[in-house]
Order: C-alpha cells, then structure tokens, then sequence
C-alpha cells in the first residue's frame, strides 16, 4: 500500500488557535496511526503537528494565513510516484522549500529560499548512501528522502518514523469545522 498524506507542524501557536484557523476540531479520539483522515498531536519542543489525507491543503495562501505570527513546516508525500515537498513559513511568509519528483524521467532536488544550514550535510549523507546502494545494485532514491529529512531534523517529526511508545504521545482525530480559507 502506497501512501500519500500531508503534515503541519505549527510552533508559536497555541494548538487550539492553529486548530480554528486551519478549520479543524479535535476530538479527543485517539489516532494512533493516522488511520483517520485527519489526526494531530504535540510533539516535544513545542511543535503541533496536524496530519491530513487532503494533501490540497498546501496552498501558499493557506500556508501564509497559518504561519502568521509561528513557525510552519509542511510536508507533501507521495509515495506512489516517490514524491516528496518540504517547506517552511514564518510569519506569511514562506522561507525555504525543497521538492523531489520521483515521477520524473531526471530526477533532481528542486529548493528555493534560503535553506537551513543542515541542508548540506543530509544531502550528502544521503547521496553517500544512495551512491552505496548503486554499487552494490539496489536502487535508493536520496533526493525523495531529503525534504522529509531536513523537515524531520526541524521538527522532531515524520510520518513514517514513529513508533507511538512513551516518547511520542498518541494523536488524536481532528473533524472539519469548516473548509479553511485560503
């Protein structure tokens, strides 16, 4: 099974005010495996992340009304086509974005803005492990793998490296309140 899922994480915002901008609920029910459409939790270092099936969410305009007076990191899988986006916003305004499109007969790592400065080393440390797999012949795609990590390394978060044990607490399902806009 091939994923595809969006995720928010928010810093500087009370989750409950991220939560009625974004138009969402949360109802308490536990998510444990983001099972549900949408989910969301805290994460140590003050980071709320929200987790969606709706990867349309990402909208410039909708990032810009979110990350108004925060932090925002959201994320883009594609797993299917081994495509992935990361990018971040600081109050309305988008400062970094790293995008692979594993679909592409060239695959290359777009980014723009001025990245973090661990941008380099997780590119190299992964084109050293993508330039190993080669040689021993298996493929492994580095440039899909870079965004979620430079995201990961960010938040302390991603979507497919959690083990839901006593260091990362439960999410919860979230209800639309209504369609955010953009």
């Amino acid at each position: 099974m091939t994923l595809s899922l969006a995720w928010f994480a928010i810093q500087g915002l009370a989750p409950d005010e991220f939560l009625d901008r974004a138009g969402f609920e949360d109802t308490g029910e536990p998510d444990e495996y983001f099972d549900a459409e949408h989910s969301a939790g805290d994460l140590p270092g003050g980071w709320y992340v929200v987790v969606t099936a709706q990867a349309g969410l990402l909208d410039p305009a909708r990032l810009a009304q979110w990350s108004a007076g925060g932090r925002l990191v959201a994320v883009v899988v594609h797993e299917d086509t081994a495509t992935s986006l990361a990018t971040e916003w600081r109050d309305g305004r988008q400062v970094w974005s790293a995008f692979h499109d594993g679909s592409a007969e060239k695959k290359q790592l777009e980014v723009e803005g001025k990245l973090p400065d661990i941008f380099d080393a997780i590119r190299e440390d992964l084109m050293a492990v993508q330039a190993e797999a080669v040689s021993e012949g298996d493929y492994f795609d580095a440039g899909y793998d870079i965004p979620l990590d430079l995201a990961e390394d960010i938040t302390g978060f991603r979507h497919d490296a959690l083990g839901f044990d006593e260091d990362i607490p439960v999410f919860n399902v979230l209800e639309r309140t209504r369609i955010a806009e953009a």
